[in-house]
């Protein structure tokens, strides 16, 4: 992602703990892409601090995301995406890109999207595979926000 991504961009990942942050700083250092990427650790489940850090330490304001890739607690993804959605960090536009929808599944999510079809997202269902096999069948959703 963050080679794809304009020069300008700066992409952010929330890691629960300090031990999966490093891996993942000593994966971008191997990426050459260091530069481009900060670690947070924290949740957005914690009750607002990880959030408050976002925004205080790393300037996150209303309208400031484009893109959201949501790849951690399947049973997270809903009440993170509204946590996100209360700050007002998405703009008309914004992606969010959902993985292993189906498998181990987010199936609250994939209901909120259906839900809100045409009046506050656009989704896209893709289908796909658990990862590293062709067997189990599962889904990836890109949702387009509509704003509020």
């Amino acid at each position: 992602m963050a080679r794809e991504m304009p020069p300008d961009a700066r992409l952010y990942s929330v890691e629960f703990a300090e031990a999966n942050a490093a891996i993942a700083r000593r994966i971008w250092d191997h990426a050459g892409v260091t530069d481009r990427i900060t670690a947070v650790v924290g949740s957005i489940g914690d009750g607002g601090g990880t959030l408050d850090t976002l925004e205080t330490a790393h300037g996150f304001t209303s309208g400031a995301l484009d893109f959201l890739f949501v790849d951690h607690d399947k049973a997270a993804y809903l009440p993170d995406l509204k946590h996100i959605l209360e700050r007002r960090w998405l703009h008309k536009g914004s992606v969010v890109v959902a993985d292993n929808v189906r498998v181990p599944g987010a199936p609250a999510y994939r209901a909120y999207m259906r839900e809100m079809e045409g009046t506050g997202w656009r989704t896209v269902e893709h289908k796909t595979h658990v990862e590293y096999q062709t067997l189990i069948p599962d889904l990836v959703l890109e949702s387009e926000y509509l704003g509020p």
